[in-house]
């Protein structure tokens, strides 16, 4: 474990950019020989976001979803400051789906853009929660509205899942106009995310351009008819 010193850190934000680091450092271990030591660093990426949340940082709960929602730690899991603390791990089963959706909701509510739309994916697909298409809906929405001043990958994304959500009536009406919108201003985000290096979006950014094509052409098969 890193050595932290909680006195020295009372907003959390220490905290927050020790646990990122140690989370960038277990993605850069994709051999599976590195397993161990790739499920190593996300704990102490789980320990450090603890510490950060406990000090009220919202943007911590946003990063504790991720490790949650991803099984980052496969299982292996500490759950709240206490366990921390005291060293140990989380009662086997660790409630992973549920503490995930918890921590994406913290960061909404606390009016952070990206965690609006991760708690609409938990809501899409029934995450810790029961599956509701109209809160999903409504927490993309206020997602976008949120994201404004944010970087173009976070309303970029905002905006892929709108325009998947009118292209398929999820949570609203059905509109291919609408649709194609959103995903126009999702390739814009999004290809500009990609451009400056942020390549994991690069599978995102394709489905926003092949949405901005599906969706034009059936405009134009109903102007046809």
């Amino acid at each position: 474990m890193i050595k932290y010193n909680p006195g020295n850190d009372p907003d959390g934000y220490f905290a927050l950019d020790l646990g990122g680091g140690m989370y960038d450092e277990a993605m850069s271990y994709s051999d599976p020989a590195d397993r161990s030591k790739r499920i190593d660093c996300f704990r102490q990426a789980e320990a450090l976001y603890l510490r950060s949340a406990g000090k009220g940082n919202p943007y911590a709960y946003l990063c504790l979803g991720y490790v949650y929602s991803y099984d980052r730690c496969e299982g292996s899991y500490y759950g709240d400051i206490g366990h921390v603390e005291a060293g140990a791990d989380w009662p086997d089963p660790f409630p992973r789906e549920v503490r995930a959706f918890e921590c994406c909701q913290a960061a909404a509510e606390a009016g952070i853009a990206e965690g609006c739309y991760k708690l609409g994916d938990m809501y899409k697909h029934g995450v810790g929660c029961e599956p509701d298409a109209t809160r999903a809906f409504a927490w993309y929405r206020r997602a976008f509205e949120l994201s404004k001043r944010d970087m173009p990958v976070i309303w970029g994304s905002a905006a892929l899942r709108l325009g998947d959500a009118y292209e398929n009536g999820f949570g609203c009406e059905q509109s291919f106009e609408r649709a194609h919108e959103w995903y126009k201003r999702a390739a814009t985000g999004l290809e500009i995310a990609v451009n400056s290096g942020d390549w994991y979006y690069r599978r995102a950014l394709s489905g926003a351009e092949k949405g901005v094509k599906r969706t034009a052409q059936e405009l134009q098969l109903n102007d046809i008819m």
